[in-house]
């Protein structure tokens, strides 16, 4: 875990708040149908939220935890009933970053440190402030001049997201390396006859990396080195294809890549969530860019003020460690109920 997810929240993550009318029927309506606000949260389990006050409102609702396993993409996917991608996440992100739909395969390359240990690997997720573009550039350069004569495949990147392109395709991960976080990676990887291209790309391209002078230099350092990329989401992107979706305001790469395929309403963050009410009152996706713990806090402070103010109804928060909240506004009522368990710090939390 992050050192500095022990602050009142963690920044290398996002924060999504979806506001929708909720069908008749469903357990969090209160009568008829009202407004409901989803949120995408840093991890926040375990006595990463620090603020009293935060945790007595988290509390005050339906509080469990389960290991997160998919995209969070995916996850509010579900939530509000849009259709999922079967293949090409790493397309979509592109297409979100560049606003153009890429008629090629490729797959996402993001850069991770694998730690090795007694009788496994972990893999790190690396933070963006472990990623400056000075050491990204080189290394993808690199990998570019190196494997590319030698393979059907080009090594790009785009600001801090690497991208493996070809006019064939590998088996790739299914997830990312932020979901995989602190895992070890061989329960992900491709298997069978199929995989063979993916782990001889792979082994090239770890010893390119270990050979690398960045590398060496970021090892004197002390800074985790880049000595892996993690291929996964592979695909091409789905064909543009109309689909109501609620506007989205958002920076984040991947929500904006399925929007745009979906021909949805996209802005980018303005942080302020009451304007965000005042100008889709109908309902809209919020993902937050990386933020102080200060900021982040505050941001879910007006989520909160808003459904003391009954401009929301219900919220249902997901933390990106797997922890999930459903609070409504009838739950502030329950002004004597404890902090949840789940809530606490740990004993043996590092």
């Amino acid at each position: 875990m992050y050192d500095f997810f022990a602050k009142e929240f963690c920044v290398a993550s996002t924060l999504c708040i979806f506001l929708r009318t909720i069908p008749t029927g469903d357990p969090l309506a209160q009568a008829g149908k009202s407004p409901h606000a989803i949120m995408v949260l840093p991890p926040a389990a375990h006595g990463r939220i620090t603020a009293d006050n935060h945790r007595r409102w988290l509390s005050r609702g339906s509080i469990t935890f389960a290991e997160p396993r998919s995209e969070m993409l995916l996850q509010v996917l579900d939530l509000i009933g849009a259709p999922k991608p079967e293949s090409g996440m790493a397309a979509l992100r592109f297409w979100g970053q560049t606003g153009e739909r890429s008629g090629t395969w490729m797959a996402a390359a993001d850069a991770v440190h694998l730690e090795t240990r007694l009788h496994s690997l972990r893999m790190r997720s690396l933070r963006p402030d472990e990623l400056p573009e000075s050491d990204l550039r080189p290394l993808f350069d690199r990998l570019q001049s190196a494997l590319s004569t030698d393979t059907d495949f080009a090594f790009t990147r785009i600001g801090q997201y690497g991208y493996l392109r070809g006019e064939g395709s590998i088996d790739t991960a299914p997830m990312s390396a932020r979901v995989l976080h602190g895992l070890s990676p061989d329960e992900y990887l491709p298997t069978g006859d199929s995989a063979v291209a993916y782990h001889q790309l792979l082994g090239e391209v770890q010893m390119v990396l270990h050979e690398h002078e960045i590398n060496q230099r970021r090892a004197r350092s002390g800074v985790p080195e880049i000595n892996s990329l993690w291929l996964w989401g592979g695909g091409l992107a789905p064909k543009a294809a109309a689909f109501p979706l609620p506007k989205l305001f958002s920076d984040d790469p991947l929500f904006k890549g399925y929007w745009h395929s979906c021909d949805g309403d996209v802005a980018g963050w303005n942080g302020k969530i009451e304007n965000m009410i005042g100008d889709s009152p109908s309902g809209f996706v919020a993902v937050l860019p990386d933020l102080d713990p200060e900021s982040a806090g505050l941001a879910l402070h007006d989520c909160l003020d808003q459904l003391q103010r009954n401009t929301v109804k219900s919220l249902t928060l997901l933390f990106r460690d797997g922890l999930s909240a459903r609070i409504n506004r009838w739950d502030t009522l329950r002004i004597l109920r404890g902090i949840s368990p789940l809530l606490e710090k740990k004993d043996n939390d590092d």
